[in-house]
């Protein structure tokens, strides 16, 4: 099974795997972002920038539990 398709199946150690070959620009990263591509539906990027201390993790860390919590009323999300 290729990396894309181990994320694709919920493997959180293949997602890991695949953040840290994007992040050192590897080009087995790329690929398999290219194959995840299609798979995005509606994502949407979000760019936080601010200087040192000003609490972009934090604002990051709220931003993704509020997303990723099911629409009032439907508990399937």
């Amino acid at each position: 099974m290729s990396l894309a398709e181990s994320v694709l199946a919920g493997e959180s150690l293949a997602l890991a795997q695949l953040l840290t070959q994007v992040e050192n620009g590897l080009p087995e990263g790329r690929l398999a972002l290219d194959k995840l591509f299609p798979y995005t539906g509606r994502a949407h990027l979000i760019g936080v920038t601010g200087g040192t201390g000003t609490g972009k993790s934090s604002l990051v860390n709220q931003l993704a539990l509020h997303y990723r919590k099911p629409p009032a009323g439907n508990p399937d999300g």
